[in-house]
């Protein structure tokens, strides 16, 4: 075990033994203490789960509109894919070669040196 490890442990240990004094001490402020902290976790946690469901309302729609968005962008791209798919095979199967055109083209000299006077527009 690394030294984090045990220290944990310790400190664990400590508490259960310090809990079972106070039990065998005192059981009843020990039943006190426990019911106290029930209460305050219950309270803390309906508390937390009122004001997320209350958040969640508004994003939850959300979420739900994007999954659903994207159920609908994921059938669409597997058909375009399966269209573009099949359709490029055969029009690459049945599409000849392009032969080179034999024109060339040529450069007609005109005024390149001369710059347009762009304040007039």
């Amino acid at each position: 075990m690394e030294a984090r490890q045990w220290i944990i442990a310790s400190i664990i240990l400590l508490a259960l033994v310090g809990l079972g004094a106070s039990l065998f001490h005192d059981p009843v402020i020990f039943l006190k203490r426990v019911a106290a902290i029930a209460i305050f976790a219950a309270v803390l946690v309906v508390g937390l789960r009122l004001l997320l469901r209350r958040g969640m309302s508004v994003s939850n729609q959300e979420q739900r509109a994007f999954l659903k968005a994207a159920r609908k962008s994921r059938k669409r791209m597997k058909k375009r894919n399966m269209r573009v798919h099949t359709h490029h095979t055969v029009k690459f199967q049945k599409r000849p070669l392009r032969k080179r055109s034999n024109v060339q083209l040529t450069v007609i000299e005109g005024k390149k040196g001369k710059k347009k006077n762009r304040a007039v527009y």
